[in-house]
């Protein structure tokens, strides 16, 4: 859940100040002229597509070096699922969580879902001798396909209590002061082909410390790639347009890196297997990468496991389904201790009997 990207909100110059103060297809393109311009216009997508990411590897492969970001608390992820296997899911999301991992898997998720995923935070007493209490991380995630696409929704809201005061090295003054950051995500999804899908998504970051407060809008573009019915490549360019937050009114804007994200996903065992692997690189960062597993032993029952090396987790995870009701849980082992994550997703195909996902 919070875990040490999390702890990251604690490390950057915001908080340092206040401290201190299933077959694979073909397309064919006739003679006709119809044809012929609609060829020629997802020939263009693509080369503009291209350019955008030859751009932004220019920009994300900037410094070396890690630290804290303004709105870093959208690292810890959404989702259980997702988390339990390694944050390896930039080539998997297909399920209500999609749009805050790669918008373009909302194009074949054609069922209604929703998620609420609630986290206990890590070792209070480990966290708590360091100045900060009341720790919470909460999402809500909601994936609606339609008719002229796909549509995504996503709430991640972070809250620190009790944050000791610091103004010199006598150490704290008795007086404390909260954080809280609140991401919204809305994303757009379509298939360009059979094998080929795209997506957006449009961010709003908020952050409020102490007595100031600022925000900023982002956007991120994503994209899959079926070569077959059970390999997909993913891609996702994350916050191609940067969110800057400017909590003071004479101070600093903190924008938060343009990330580059790279995923394989592939089914095997009659897809009761899933394997997943990652890698994401962000402007001044060193690279991170994510490994995951989902089997399912039996039906309506999934096992998973992950490791990222981003904040160190190595995670498991189980899920259950109850006619329209999936509950999942995950376990995280930190270097701060160990954190438990539950969520409930109800998938409204079930009602009804129509629509399923690639799962």
């Amino acid at each position: 859940m919070f875990g040490m990207e999390g702890l990251k909100i604690l490390d950057n110059p915001i908080m340092k100040y206040k401290q201190h103060g299933k077959e694979q297809s073909t397309l064919s393109v006739s003679s006709c002229p119809h044809n012929l311009a609609k060829a020629q216009i997802k020939n263009s997508l693509s080369l503009v597509f291209c350019m955008l990411i030859f751009t932004f590897c220019l920009s994300a492969y900037g410094a070396p070096g890690d630290g804290g970001d303004a709105g870093a608390f959208l690292k810890n992820g959404i989702g259980v699922r997702p988390i339990s296997m390694g944050k390896a899911f930039v080539a998997i999301a297909d399920d209500a969580h999609a749009g805050y991992w790669n918008p373009a898997g909302l194009a074949i998720l054609n069922t209604t879902q929703f998620s609420a995923m609630y986290s206990n935070p890590i070792n209070y007493d480990l966290v708590g001798n360091a100045g900060v209490k009341d720790i919470g991380y909460h999402t809500v995630s909601l994936a609606y396909p339609a008719g002229f696409g796909s549509l995504g929704f996503n709430l991640a809201y972070l809250s620190v209590g009790d944050i000791y005061v610091v103004e010199d090295a006598s150490g704290p003054t008795g007086d404390t002061f909260s954080d809280n950051e609140l991401g919204l995500i809305t994303s757009y999804a379509r298939s360009i082909t059979d094998q080929i899908h795209l997506g957006a998504n449009l961010k709003f970051i908020r952050q409020s410390v102490w007595e100031e407060q600022g925000s900023g809008m982002g956007l991120d573009l994503g994209a899959l790639y079926q070569p077959l019915y059970n390999l997909t490549l993913g891609l996702m360019l994350q916050d191609l347009i940067e969110p800057k937050i400017k909590l003071l009114e004479d101070g600093e804007s903190y924008a938060i890196p343009r990330t580059i994200r790279l995923g394989v996903g592939y089914k095997l065992m009659d897809d009761r297997v899933l394997l997943a692997a990652g890698m994401d690189k962000a402007g001044g960062r060193s690279t991170k990468f994510h490994l995951g597993a989902e089997v399912e032993p039996m039906k309506d029952l999934d096992v998973r496991a992950g490791y990222t090396t981003d904040t160190g987790e190595f995670s498991v995870g189980i899920g259950v389904r109850v006619s329209v009701i999936q509950l999942d849980y995950g376990f995280g082992f930190l270097n701060l201790g160990s954190t438990h994550r539950i969520s409930l997703t109800v998938d409204f195909s079930r009602l009804t009997g129509s629509g399923t996902s690639e799962r």
